[in-house]
């Protein structure tokens, strides 16, 4: 393959605009180009963690519109590439059904996640999420904290499990707290979930109501509980008291995965002052922006692209 082709098939599969067959070209040269078909086996968390250390890097350069040179892909370790190209490769981990997020513990914000059966994910930073889709049921598995709006499809139960506890939903909005191997924490906000311990012993829960395991000792505390307190967790990066709309932009890239841009410059300077919950979706919160600040938003792929005239008002 010539240089020409590959830096096209690399540009394509960041802007996640690579075919099928351009996929498996890329794939097929990075065998090629390794002399093996997997020369550094890794795991799901390995390969995500990988994916995401390169995303960030591409997506903190990607307005200088410069395309990446091969220079930049040659001098990764092997095992960094597969992590790139298994994480950039969106369109098949979405057919599959099967997502992977790690989220590093010093990140300054939340990250809000669609999952391919369109449920929503807020996940708190120094968490980690398993999506896994069998045919017959959605499952998770989690370590940290998350909240969960998930999508109702009856016929296929969505399972979260975090240690020896698992918790079935059918269509609700729930938190999950399970910092360590001894305590979780399963919060419900609508909706009702099963709760099922390590014994088989099964809770049921109603909004408003949060039960604590202690997977130690197997005590069970149930308890009622304020919606607004449990996740204030979520609103803790969407909160911002005159701030100038192209830091705020870059916020929203690294909590929604996006990339931003102003089509009038003018507006990186508007200063906004906001409150959210934290749990909304993208749309949810330029919809908001748009007709507070007077500007519209259009959405092709994972970038935003902002344009208006001026800075009239500010969010109250």
């Amino acid at each position: 393959m010539d240089r020409n082709r590959l830096d096209l098939l690399i540009q394509k599969y960041i802007d996640r605009t690579a075919t099928p067959a351009e996929q498996d070209e890329l794939n097929n040269w990075y065998r090629e180009f390794t002399g093996e078909a997997d020369p550094y086996p890794m795991t799901d968390v390995q390969e995500a963690a990988a994916g995401q250390a390169m995303h960030a890097y591409l997506t903190a350069h990607i307005h200088r519109k410069k395309r990446p040179s091969l220079a930049l892909y040659a001098s990764l370790a092997a095992a960094c590439l597969l992590g790139v190209i298994l994480y950039l490769n969106w369109p098949k981990a979405a057919k599959n059904k099967n997502l992977v997020a790690v989220i590093p513990a010093a990140a300054s914000e939340n990250r809000f996640i669609y999952l391919p059966d369109s449920s929503k994910v807020l996940l708190h930073p120094g968490s980690k999420m398993d999506y896994r889709y069998n045919g017959n049921n959605r499952e998770v598995t989690l370590e940290g904290e998350a909240y969960f709006d998930v999508a109702s499809q009856p016929a296929q139960p969505f399972i979260i499990h975090t240690g020896r506890v698992s918790t079935t939903v059918l269509g609700t909005s729930l938190n999950i707290k399970a910092w360590n191997t001894d305590s979780v924490t399963v919060s419900v906000l609508s909706g009702k979930v099963q709760v099922t311990d390590a014994y088989q012993q099964k809770t049921i829960l109603t909004p408003n109501e949060q039960v604590v395991y202690n997977q130690h000792t197997n005590n069970i505390q149930q308890v009622k509980i304020i919606p607004a307190t449990v996740i204030a967790w979520a609103k803790s990066d969407m909160q911002f008291q005159d701030m100038p709309y192209e830091q705020l932009a870059q916020k929203l890239d690294r909590r929604y995965d996006v990339n931003i841009v102003f089509k009038n410059p003018a507006l990186q300077h508007c200063p906004i002052t906001g409150r959210f919950s934290g749990t909304e979706s993208l749309n949810e919160v330029l919809d908001i922006l748009s007709q507070t600040m007077g500007t519209t938003y259009s959405i092709n792929g994972r970038t935003v692209e902002l344009d208006g005239t001026a800075c009239f008002n500010q969010i109250n």
